[in-house]
């Protein structure tokens, strides 16, 4: 045992061969390292209880508190060595050196770990909302410290890298209780537009899921192919299933005050042509000089006689054409 400390501890002097080591010296580092083991765990504990009521429960609180403890364990546990006399120093740089090499190796892990750390932070989710993950919309069932666990409508359990969830876009859908949705309509383009629009916000009275306030607003977005259009902005539940049982409600309605005010739905409509030719119809079959007037732009000529293009032979230059005439 004194070889190996003289050898830990690389001493130019061979002091540790020739001292050995005390009894009191052993039982002085072994109450360091049961203290520091001691320490190390209430730390992990108060660390855990304040980043919990910071924010949450949650993997973050748990990596807080161990990674806290593993730190006051090396620290102790250094303590605990350097009074046997061993240097510590090499032993802590063979240490880093090594951990430099494991992380390039599991890079992909420590992104992960990482990012799993950065999304503890910033709380973008919560276990049980429901997002949009990596094109992926489901409920947040748990978050370790590698993946997200999501799962989706149709029942997938799916495990999300958090490395991905951290550099991609995340769309929380429950992140607020109410969310509002987009619904187009389109008449027909002899509606009356204001009756349509009265008879749009009737309907969007008779349906219960659909919420009051923030009130529902209704506008028109422009012309269509084969029709008018409006988009309806209504309120309701920020959950999936409330959002589509809204959106069902709400087209029964509008259909139902539709067909009750004789308001037709405009649908995509095509026009037949037989091609045979009709000549004459249009214009009178005359055709003649197209010369609009634009005001402002088109300044009237001395001579009204209209001017006539100069003709050239290819390869033959205006002046040369000229002096030849």
């Amino acid at each position: 045992m004194r070889w190996f400390a003289a050898v830990m501890a690389q001493s130019e002097s061979a002091s540790l061969l020739d001292d050995p080591l005390t009894g009191g010296d052993w039982i002085r580092a072994g109450a360091v390292l049961v203290g520091s083991v001691l320490l190390a765990v209430l730390v992990s504990r108060v660390m855990r209880r304040v980043i919990s009521r910071g924010l949450g429960p949650g993997f973050a609180a748990i990596i807080t508190g161990r990674l806290s403890a593993y730190a006051v364990f090396l620290v102790g546990l250094s303590y605990a060595l350097t009074s046997l006399g061993v240097r510590v120093g090499p032993l802590l740089g063979a240490l880093g050196l090594g951990g430099l090499v494991l992380a390039l190796a599991l890079q992909g892990v420590v992104g992960n770990f990482v990012s799993s750390l950065l999304l503890q932070t910033r709380r973008p989710y919560t276990v049980g909302d429901t997002v949009e993950l990596d094109g992926y919309i489901g409920t947040v069932e748990d978050i370790d410290s590698l993946t997200t666990q999501v799962k989706t409508r149709d029942g997938r359990h799916i495990r999300v890298p958090n490395a991905n969830v951290a550099n991609a876009t995340i769309v929380n859908l429950t992140r607020d209780p109410v969310r509002r949705s987009e619904l187009a309509v389109g008449v027909a383009y002899d509606t009356d537009l204001q009756r349509a629009t009265g008879v749009i916000y009737d309907a969007l009275e008779r349906v219960p899921r659909v919420l009051l306030d923030p009130e529902p607003e209704v506008f028109l977005e422009g012309f269509g192919d084969s029709s008018i259009g409006f988009i309806v902005l209504y309120w309701h539940a920020s959950d999936v299933p409330s959002e589509r049982a809204a959106r069902h409600d709400l087209v029964l309605a509008i259909h139902q005050a539709f067909a009750a005010e004789s308001i037709t739905i405009a649908f995509p409509q095509r026009v037949v042509w037989s091609g045979a030719a009709q000549p004459g119809q249009l214009y009178e079959g005359q055709v003649d000089v197209v010369n609009m007037s634009r005001p402002g732009l088109d300044v009237p000529e001395a001579d009204p006689e209209r001017r006539v293009a100069h003709w050239r032979l290819p390869g033959l230059r205006r002046s040369d054409q000229q002096s030849g005439s």
